[in-house]
């Protein structure tokens, strides 16, 4: 139940690893009007918000809560977010008590994540970030694999990119295909 915000907190570097790509060399003389109210990538940011996400899944890894937390906006509006109604954790102090039930949800240093789908942006000093992954840990030895769908938003903070707003869940085992799977009426 608690798997997904072990697998996607660490997969959050993965995301912004392959999500984010340098500015072009060169500017176009003139833009395409839909790409016009798209910020230009400011590798600075990128790699600050790279850093962030480092802390966090080192922090994870190690089960270090203080090192962790500090990854997360100090407000009592801060917000993590699983599958589930309950899992639904607001304010760092809650958000605190879900990471100390989560260390013992998994081995350390186990996990695995692989992201086939993600994509982000930054603006001045707020950031989001979505990912669909795959994820591989274990729990006293025995191996766990399950995917992952992670959305997040940062701010910056005191200088430091933050989470402020964190969610993960795990999508049904056997949900309806998708409708371009789905059989053609009337043939």
């Amino acid at each position: 139940m608690k798997k997904w915000l072990l697998g996607g907190l660490t997969l959050m570097a993965l995301v912004l690893t392959g999500c984010q790509s340098p500015p072009p060399a060169e500017k176009p003389a003139e833009k395409p009007a839909t790409a016009a109210s798209k910020p230009e990538r400011d590798p600075k940011v990128i790699e600050e918000i790279r850093a962030t996400l480092q802390q966090h899944d080192k922090a994870l890894g190690e089960k270090n809560l203080d090192a962790l937390m500090d990854t997360y906006v100090n407000d009592a509006d801060t917000v993590a977010l699983g599958t589930s109604n309950g899992e639904r954790w607001v304010g760092t102090e809650s958000i605190r008590n879900a990471y100390t039930e989560m260390f013992k949800d998994y081995d350390p240093n186990t996990l695995d994540v692989k992201c086939d789908w993600k994509t982000g942006q930054n603006l001045g000093d707020m950031a989001w970030l979505a990912a669909t992954c795959q994820a591989k840990d274990s729990l006293k030895g025995k191996a766990r694999q399950y995917e992952l769908n992670v959305t997040a938003a940062m701010l910056k903070q005191n200088g430091k990119w933050r989470f402020a707003m964190l969610h993960m869940s795990n999508p049904p085992a056997s949900g309806p295909p998708p409708a371009s799977d789905a059989p053609k009426a009337g043939g």
